[in-house]
């Protein structure tokens, strides 16, 4: 890159380089980083042969652009050269893109003013630049921190989209990103145990994709409904939507949304007690996620679908048939096989192994599972992954071992607690 990439990026998010200083500051105060810059400075920054701008400048200019700064034509010495995420899934990260976190997403989404101004390709370059992020922020930090950034990324897709001007091209791209933060809220609202949250947002998102003629958004927003009715106990309602969905994946959908949409009709049978459907829903799953792999035109949200979640639907479904010895197998194998990008998941999916663990019998194993996941998770915010940890200690304050004693003790200093007056 040339050193005037700085000033193009920065004409491109539609700053002067006053507003780009009074971004800077702002940006730094979400960031909690003391560093400031002027406009003297910022066009030295942007000449031909810049100066290198101080640790706390540095991360705030990156978290502003979403590009490191060795790419925008400063001499970056190694040891200052920010480390980029790995991970074994090809599909959990764009490598090519700078992943900003938290900070970022609040400070980067602060566009200019809008009321009245025209919106333009740049403006939504922004915006679907930091909803890329929050999958980023989801599997790593939790709801909690996801739904801050979420919220911060719609209500500013929602003020350009009351407050400014803008052709029909663009309209429908903010529509898009309304839906798709609608659709993200109601993962995370669901993740945090607030399904009244999830079920109203879920809703916003499947209005918004019937209005632009979305069916892929119609879909993913359907999927997410299906996942809250089983979990509130509507299995028609779950199987009405995983059906409905299903029609949209089968006109409009490759493999990787099929597989996905298969898998949920999969849950919402056995909700319904058709087991012998759900094992069929399943192996209907399989066989397009072995047809996946040549899939380039699949949306992101279908990233986390896999032989990782295949093998936790087949654990569910042995689970619901009464066989929790027979979903070990396969929850062992769903979690060795996460990569490290989806701690969230990784820590809910060891949880749930520990629960069956503790269902078949193997306490200490459960046990040890459970200590793991709380390992894992911490940081972290998941009311489900609460909920599950609880579930096992429930189990375990009902037998009176060394193990079981040890890991109360352990949940105690983290804050769960079995449940009194129940048992598992």
């Amino acid at each position: 890159m040339t050193a005037r990439s700085l000033a193009d990026l920065r004409k491109a998010a539609g700053y002067t380089q006053e507003t780009f200083v009074a971004a800077f500051s702002k940006m730094a105060q979400h960031m909690a980083i003391d560093a400031a810059v002027s406009v003297r400075q910022l066009r030295r920054w942007e000449s031909p042969s810049p100066p290198l701008p101080h640790p706390g400048q540095q991360a705030v200019i990156e978290a502003m652009l979403g590009i490191p700064l060795i790419e925008l034509g400063f001499n970056v010495p190694p040891t200052r050269t920010r480390d980029r995420p790995t991970s074994g899934h090809h599909e959990d990260v764009d490598r090519r893109r700078f992943v900003v976190d938290v900070g970022a997403i609040l400070g980067a989404t602060a566009l200019p003013p809008v009321r009245g101004r025209r919106i333009g390709a740049s403006d939504v370059k922004i915006l679907q630049s930091q909803v890329s992020g929050l999958y980023t922020i989801d599997h790593s930090r939790g709801g909690k921190v996801a739904q801050k950034a979420a919220l911060h990324v719609l209500r500013q897709v929602e003020k350009a989209m009351t407050g400014g001007a803008y052709l029909e091209r663009v309209g429908h791209q903010l529509h898009t990103l309304s839906g798709t933060l609608h659709s993200h809220l109601g993962w995370i609202e669901f993740d945090a145990g607030r399904p009244a949250r999830a079920r109203a947002a879920c809703t916003e998102a499947l209005t918004s994709a019937r209005l632009i003629g979305d069916p892929l958004l119609e879909v993913r927003s359907l999927d997410k409904l299906s996942m809250l009715a089983v979990e509130q106990r509507r299995p028609w309602e779950a199987l009405a939507a995983a059906t409905a969905a299903g029609d949209l994946a089968q006109a409009h959908g490759g493999p990787k949304v099929r597989s996905v949409v298969a898998l949920r009709l999969a849950r919402a049978l056995s909700s319904t007690g058709d087991h012998a459907g759900a094992r069929r829903a399943l192996s209907l799953a399989l066989t397009w996620h072995d047809r996946s792999d040549q899939d380039t035109d699949a949306p992101r949200w279908t990233a986390f679908a896999g032989q990782v979640e295949v093998d936790y639907a087949t654990a569910a479904w042995h689970v619901e048939t009464g066989r929790p010895v027979h979903a070990i197998p396969f929850l062992r194998s769903a979690v060795n096989r996460l990569g490290p990008t989806y701690s969230r998941n990784a820590a809910l999916y060891r949880a749930r192994l520990a629960e069956v663990l503790m269902k078949a019998g193997e306490v200490e194993e459960a046990c040890a599972a459970a200590s793991a996941s709380a390992d894992a998770a911490q940081g972290m915010t998941s009311a489900r992954l609460v909920a599950r940890l609880r579930a096992v200690a429930t189990s375990a304050e009902l037998i009176d071992t060394a193990s079981t004693r040890d890991f109360l003790e352990r949940m105690r200093e983290l804050g769960v607690t079995a449940e009194k007056g129940r048992t598992a």
